[in-house]
């Protein structure tokens, strides 16, 4: 999975989440899936991760995350969902862990 550093937005002028909110929020509304994206909780279906400070927590899973790690979070979440038309799972989540440089 490649991701983009979250500062290489800045500096090349691409910024693409909303656009991957906007296809996820048409995605959820098709198959009939609750979506709720805020600045600290993230649902897809039966996914929810939630940042307390700089904890992510994501069912029994907790890490130290920043802001940067939780923007591509909710980024690749969204467009793991996007992608696959369901919520992310176990794998799913891991590989994002991988991706933001949370390792366990």
């Amino acid at each position: 999975m490649a991701v983009i550093d979250p500062r290489d937005k800045h500096r090349f002028g691409e910024d693409s989440t909303s656009l991957i909110l906007s296809h996820a929020s048409a995605a959820a509304k098709r198959l009939g899936v609750e979506l709720v994206v805020q600045s600290d909780y993230l649902k897809i279906g039966h996914f929810e991760a939630r940042r307390r400070g700089n904890m992510l927590e994501v069912g029994a899973v907790t890490a130290e995350i920043d802001d940067e790690q939780w923007e591509a979070f909710i980024t690749l979440a969204l467009n793991h969902f996007v992608n696959t038309q369901q919520p992310p799972d176990g794998e799913a989540l891991r590989q994002f862990l991988f991706a933001i440089g949370i390792t366990s």
